[in-house]
């Protein structure tokens, strides 16, 4: 099923919303700078990889040795140190945050076929199908 032109409509009046939003724009432009940044790409990226690759290997009933751990916590002590990856966290979590709130909104709506209120998206349950809400 594809969606009415209504829908379409506002779908996109939605999406210009948010593009034009100042906490969109001052997140996307903190990762946009974190990206144009290669010597902060490069930590986060290899932080990133060892980690997988640690996870994996537990994963695989291996246990890592104390160098590997040792290189990692190095590597996300740098990171925490490093201003620009600092602030992509900070933007990404922000763009995270509003993309859930978005989703919440819609899946709700759907859901239950009415608009849900701001406190039923807000509120911090313990979690879906607990009972407590």
């Amino acid at each position: 099923m594809t969606a009415s032109p209504q829908i379409k409509s506002k779908i996109v009046e939605l999406c210009e919303t948010l593009v034009a939003d100042s906490d969109v724009q001052s997140a996307r432009e903190k990762a946009e700078a974190f990206l144009a940044n290669d010597e902060a790409v490069s930590l986060y990226r290899e932080m990133a990889t060892l980690g997988r690759a640690l996870q994996q290997k537990q994963h695989n009933g291996e246990e890592p040795t104390g160098e590997e751990i040792s290189r990692f916590t190095d590597l996300q002590d740098s990171c925490d140190a490093n201003p620009a990856i600092l602030s992509f966290i900070e933007a990404q979590d922000a763009l995270r945050g509003i993309a859930e709130v978005v989703t919440s909104f819609v899946g709700k709506s759907l859901e239950r076929g009415q608009v849900p209120t701001e406190a039923e998206i807000f509120s911090k349950g313990c979690g879906e199908g607990c009972g407590c809400h």
